[in-house]
């Protein structure tokens, strides 16, 4: 949903295109933010988005809107125009800015493009698309600022006045002869001390950092754990290659929590980026396939019970109502522990605890609703008592087996490799579906045939 600010801005972009007022888009572009004129400009269709592009006051302030669009979408764009152009866009960026673009393109545009960018800006954004898109190294930025280890106060400062084109120094790298990290020192520390005092003498020798093949998510997760603004990224050796900076760590959250949302949605792992049907449906197919197996394996389970439901037809009405209770509950188990395995805040070494709270959570839920929906039975079932005592019980089984699913199955799935995430969805409702049904028809039976 567009905020109010930018829809504002959407609908006053509009007016004026509308009135062919050209001058005055532009007025407005140039007070305003790069990443709400990239949100503004993506929302147009693409002969505007070009249009409204052109009027975008010089290449610095193209790149830097490029950089704030989502990176396929800016490959996308990019791809359209000029190769003259978009080497000149990319150039202009920061590298690892246009590495992320880049990695998005057809790989022999992307390799063309390599080859026309000149000397420092070629081997930076080449050396990053070395790396796994999804790693430190993926989304890692070389611009930083390393001092080595013997210097100086004083010559620090001299050095940062020197790298003014270096934008992120929220903490000053220590290095030593190899270029190997051995310390920190914050900005605030270098202007409380004397001139001549050396480096290593007030450095934080116990860095926080990760390597350079460290899962994105895990590098969240460690500057999310220490408050960082920014983490280094090092090699086997130790070596600094680079800095992962806290505005990638915003943008690694919300990748990874859409990307868990819709694998929990059952819609695959990725945002569809294109209108067409035939890549939608290879997409969802497979995850919609595991719902339908569910549905017939739920038919072969009631089948048994079909003299008895015929007998009592009443037993039908309150099918959905036990399925849908189990599966809700289901999902939110396995929602709760897959965002907790994601974030951290679930311990992988306590899984009986975390199952024995869920489980309660669910048997009190379980009696409650149960309690609820066997007294509404009776209206249903000409005051059955059996039926309803079934229907309370069933509830209570469901939604207590369901709960058990849904929090143990992500558990598995991680220590098989597996991304948990794919647990909820298809794969948790089909099951307390079909483990619901033959709980639900089994119980009733026991009790209709007992009382």
């Amino acid at each position: 949903m567009m905020g109010r600010k930018l829809q504002l801005l959407v609908d006053t972009v509009q007016r004026l295109l509308r009135r062919e007022a050209h001058t005055n888009i532009k007025r407005i572009f140039i007070k305003s933010h790069p990443a709400d004129l990239a949100a503004v400009i993506t929302w147009f269709d693409d002969d505007r988005r070009n249009f409204l592009f052109g009027l975008l006051d010089g290449t610095e302030t193209r790149a830097e809107v490029l950089s704030e669009m989502h990176h396929p979408v800016a490959a996308e764009f990019l791809t359209s125009r000029q190769i003259s152009e978009a080497v000149k866009l990319l150039g202009t960026m920061e590298s690892d800015d246009a590495a992320d673009i880049m990695g998005s393109m057809p790989e022999e545009l992307s390799n063309e493009i390599l080859r026309r960018m000149e000397g420092a800006d070629s081997d930076e954004v080449g050396d990053l698309l070395k790396y796994e898109e999804d790693t430190a190294g993926g989304i890692m930025t070389p611009d930083f600022i390393a001092l080595h280890e013997n210097m100086t106060i004083q010559d620090a400062v001299e050095t940062l006045r020197e790298k003014k084109e270096v934008d992120m120094a929220f903490y000053l790298y220590v290095v030593n002869d190899h270029e190997q990290l051995v310390g920190v020192v914050s900005l605030r520390k270098l202007v409380l001390v004397k001139q001549d005092t050396s480096l290593n003498s007030i450095m934080e020798p116990n860095v926080v950092s990760v390597r350079v093949d460290t899962d994105q998510e895990e590098v969240a997760r460690q500057v999310a754990r220490y408050s960082l603004l920014a983490i280094p990224v090092v090699d086997e050796d130790n070596t600094l290659l680079g800095i992962v900076t806290v505005d990638d760590i915003i943008d690694v959250i919300k990748e990874e929590a859409t990307e868990d949302f819709l694998k929990m949605a059952g819609a695959g792992e990725e945002m569809i980026k294109t209108d067409s049907v035939a890549t939608s449906v290879k997409v969802r197919f497979p995850w919609l396939l595991v719902g339908c197996a569910g549905g017939l394996l739920g038919a072969l389970v009631v089948k048994p019970f079909a003299q008895q439901l015929e007998q009592h037809h009443y037993l039908a009405l309150f099918m959905p109502v036990i399925m849908g209770m189990g599966g809700n509950i289901g999902t939110q188990s396995a929602t709760v522990i897959v965002r907790g395995l994601a974030t951290g805040f679930v311990d992988r070494r306590k899984v009986s605890a975390v199952y024995w709270r869920e489980l309660r959570i669910a048997v009190v839920l379980g009696l409650v609703y149960g309690t609820m929906v066997g007294a509404s039975s009776m209206l249903f079932s000409d005051f059955n008592v059996a039926y309803a005592v079934a229907v309370s019980i069933s509830m209570t089984l469901s939604m207590s087996l369901a709960v058990s699913i849904g929090t143990l199955l992500p558990f598995v799935l991680e220590r098989m490799g597996v991304d948990p995430a794919i647990s909820t969805g298809p794969f948790v409702t089909s099951s307390v579906d079909i483990l619901g049904l033959l709980i639900y028809f089994s119980t009733s039976y026991a009790f209709l045939n007992l009382l």
